[in-house]
């Protein structure tokens, strides 16, 4: 898209694309232009996502370390993969944890810094129409804004969070990555596909698909990142996937660097020609045991590396005692069903204040469907 702009644009968007826990591709993404282009993320006019892409928005706008967002989503990974079920068991709340992150890390300002910077894409649940929100009132209404655009049905839970008093749902089931039609907008994606940063890979019969304006190739990897999008792998996957996001965005700037000095200069930037030997964006797929520790291959930020060099190690610590491991595990299985009875007694005590809010909403959101299929079926006659 870029290489075929003819004029010069003064200012530039960024637009990351809904996609769970594939966020540590953004996080590798980040990594390489903060390190080598911070004047530009500076001089970015808009920065957009949906879901995790919204996240990490927000963690650009306000200049969180890409070490903290690689933490945090490590964090999150491994809350997901500890139940018995993994990431659809009742007892992992992903909003919750993603609501504790972001009020412990965003600074108190963080309202002010995204105002008229951050665009957040929510689906309104009533109409299923696409909102860009971009003025924030306090923290706590950014931190509500990404909590909507991160509610995806069932996997989240069953009743949509609200913002200002409206029901909204993820982004990324209406518009995936806003402002994508201009031209000055630069879109990413960890989905091999049409998206200027995005991993390589190969579509069948070149075959792709657009989902809410993000170009996907159809073959088994990127089926294989859509598993990986709502369940995440062990640390070391996850590390892989980072450092190809890395690798992608600096292929990006040499790419554009003629382009990109129409807004700035690039002489910060520092070129290399020795990407042979670094791994292709594939790698993670095909070979999910590379080792963070120990990887001359690696080019990550030494702040990176130290946070996935802890998480492997942190995970190599627990299944040493494998023994152990598979008792627990056994012993979960039997005590499951009181475990999902006790978890789903605690979700109804939590949401008692609000019961008589949600079976209003829920009786409306019933007689609006059935009245769409009464005036479909009238209609035909």
């Amino acid at each position: 898209m870029l290489k075929n702009m003819q004029e010069s644009a003064k200012e530039w968007n960024i637009s990351f694309a809904g996609c769970g826990f594939l966020m540590a591709y953004y996080c590798g993404v980040y990594g390489c232009l903060s390190e080598r282009a911070p004047f530009f993320l500076k001089e970015v006019k808009r920065i957009c996502g949906a879901s995790s892409g919204a996240l990490m928005g927000a963690m650009l706008v306000c200049q969180m370390s890409p070490a903290k967002s690689c933490e945090n989503l490590l964090e999150m990974s491994r809350e997901a993969r500890r139940g018995t079920l993994g990431a659809v068991h009742p007892s992992f709340n992903l909003l919750k944890i993603v609501r504790h992150f972001l009020n412990r890390d965003l600074p108190d300002d963080a309202h002010l810094l995204a105002s008229g910077r951050l665009f957040v894409s929510l689906t309104r649940v009533s109409d299923g129409t696409n909102v860009l929100v971009s003025e924030f009132d306090s923290k706590e209404d950014l931190v509500q804004a990404l909590i909507c655009s991160c509610f995806y049905p069932l996997y989240c839970g069953v009743i949509p969070p609200r913002y200002h008093g409206i029901r909204y749902v993820d982004g990324a089931l209406s518009d995936n990555m806003p402002f994508s039609g201009l031209r000055n907008t630069i879109t990413i994606s960890p989905f091999s596909g049409e998206s200027d940063i995005s991993p390589y890979g190969n579509p069948f019969y070149f075959h792709d698909i657009y989902y809410n304006n993000v170009s996907i190739h159809i073959n088994f990897i990127n089926a294989h990142r859509v598993v990986i999008a709502f369940f995440p792998p062990e640390a070391e996957v996850l590390a892989e996937m980072c450092q190809n996001g890395y690798k992608d965005a600096f292929l990006f700037l040499k790419e554009n660097a003629e382009l990109l000095k129409l807004t700035s200069s690039l002489s910060e930037l520092t070129l290399i020609d020795e990407w042979k030997n670094i791994p292709t964006s594939e790698k993670y797929i095909s070979d999910n045991k590379l080792r963070v520790t120990g990887n001359s291959k690696n080019i990550l930020p030494e702040s990176i590396k130290k946070v996935f060099c802890k998480a492997s190690m942190s995970e190599d610590e627990e299944l040493r005692c494998s023994l152990s491991v598979k008792l627990v595990y056994c012993l979960m299985w039997c005590i499951l069903p009181v475990e999902m009875a006790y978890i789903m007694l605690l979700r109804l005590v939590e949401y008692t204040p609000e019961m008589w809010s949600y079976l209003l909403w829920m009786w409306q959101m019933v007689m609006r469907i059935t009245g769409q299929i009464l005036k479909n079926a009238f209609s035909r006659f």
